[in-house]
């Protein structure tokens, strides 16, 4: 099942975003704040549950052959100029090839090719989504590049700025098919010993899309 790993890895490497200074600071602590709706996708052969807050807008959603991806980022950004990202993909009959634990680690191995600085991986303990098999981890590099956007200094030139990017990855084995939610933040390099999510607090950093089931 090698050929999905490179389309997954291609879903969580093409939206770039624009960093917010501080917004590293607030990444935990606002989370419990936001005001959210449920929403549901209703993908290949099963139906997701997640909240999604009321200030977030879906940016991008395709169909690709058995492939199904959807992203949502806060209203006032864009696809590529995001601080925050929700991403739901589906991969259609593909559950009993691959386990989500395999399935997590090669995507984390296919993300890690482009971190320019250090990689976190924190594997979270797995629980069951309605009875289905799950594996989670945090998953982030302290400097990545951003080739979408260039700071002013690097106007004419071809620097590219960089930023830390750190996200909560599950992968669920669906009856017939798996998926794989993933909540991203980008902002300002970080230090491997102290990023911004860890599991201490990924409950909260979650709890704006929380809980999720899948039907």
């Amino acid at each position: 099942m090698s050929s999905y790993f490179p389309r997954v890895a291609t879903g969580m490497l093409s939206a770039i975003f624009l960093a917010i200074p501080s917004f590293w600071v607030s990444a935990g602590s606002a989370e419990t704040q936001v005001a959210k709706a449920p929403k549901k996708l209703a993908i290949f052969s099963q139906t997701l549950n997640f909240n999604l807050p009321l200030d977030w807008k879906l940016a991008y959603t395709q169909q690709q052959g058995t492939m199904y991806s959807a992203e949502f980022v806060p209203a006032s950004e864009a696809l590529h100029t995001w601080s925050s990202m929700l991403c739901v993909q589906g991969f259609k009959d593909v559950a009993q090839d691959v386990s989500p634990q395999a399935f997590l680690e090669t995507m984390a191995a296919v993300y890690f090719e482009r971190c320019q600085g250090e990689t976190v991986l924190e594997s979270l303990p797995s629980e069951p989504l309605n009875n289905h098999e799950t594996a989670s981890a945090i998953i982030g590099c302290t400097v990545i590049p951003n080739s979408h956007l260039k700071s002013a200094a690097a106007i004419g030139t071809n620097k590219v700025v960089t930023q830390g990017e750190i996200g909560h990855y599950i992968v669920v084995r669906g009856k017939q098919d798996l998926y794989l939610i993933h909540k991203s933040i980008r902002g300002e390099a970080f230090t491997k010993q102290n990023p911004p999510i860890q599991a201490h607090n990924h409950q909260e950093f979650l709890s704006s899309i929380t809980p999720l089931s899948l039907y």
